[in-house]
């Protein structure tokens, strides 16, 4: 039941989205080319992880270790999430946690950095307005850790649900990383809170 409600919402977020270069990007976007989240953008930053694991015997390297409470995913990160939240692992680099009501959806995801993260976000602002009731806040040039990021955040009605979108999404060394999430717009002070804490615990590895 809740995998179908799941499935549901998504391809409708994935209607008023957009592809691109041949990924579907949903409305509460997933661009494939870097991405944003709210303007918390520059929240503090998680704990630095070593770049060259010190070797061990016979020349292997040991594995980097996390920062606290954070856990590795495929797509070359790591990040703390709610315990209790459901996890859909979209691909290899895109990973959805979502709340046990369903109130609100994080997301992170990596790929590699392609074109220009503003203008690519610019475009798929255009095809958004497909979407019901949309209406863009902002979207816009921002920093997150001091490099720069793109936040874009929007709302829109799903399903009767007023719903809103906020996405960060920046590059670095190549890739193209976001931390996204969408809520119901009645539970904004916690999201943003569960939001930001995992933005905060956002390591690239």
């Amino acid at each position: 039941m809740w995998a179908t409600r799941h499935r549901r919402r998504t391809a409708v977020l994935a209607g008023v989205g957009v592809v691109v270069a041949g990924v579907v990007v949903a409305v509460v976007l997933l661009s494939n080319s870097g991405s944003p989240d709210g303007r918390r953008a520059g929240s503090s930053a998680a704990p630095a992880v070593s770049d060259s694991p010190s070797p061990t015997v016979e020349g292997t390297a040991r594995p980097p270790s996390l920062p606290p409470g954070t856990h590795e995913e495929a797509g070359g990160y790591a990040w703390a999430t709610p315990r209790g939240w459901r996890r859909n692992v979209m691909t290899g680099a895109e990973v959805h946690y979502t709340s046990p009501d369903g109130a609100q959806e994080l997301v992170a995801k990596s790929s590699l950095a392609r074109d220009n993260l503003m203008r690519t976000w610019q475009q798929s602002e255009q095809n958004a307005h497909q979407g019901q009731d949309y209406r863009k806040i902002r979207l816009e040039q921002t920093t997150f850790r001091g490099d720069p990021a793109v936040v874009w955040e929007y709302t829109f009605t799903l399903n009767g649900v007023n719903w809103h979108a906020r996405l960060l999404g920046f590059n670095q060394e190549g890739r193209s990383y976001q931390i996204n999430t969408w809520y119901h717009t009645a539970i904004e002070p916690q999201a943003l809170k569960t939001y930001d804490k995992v933005k905060d615990s956002f390591t690239i590895l």
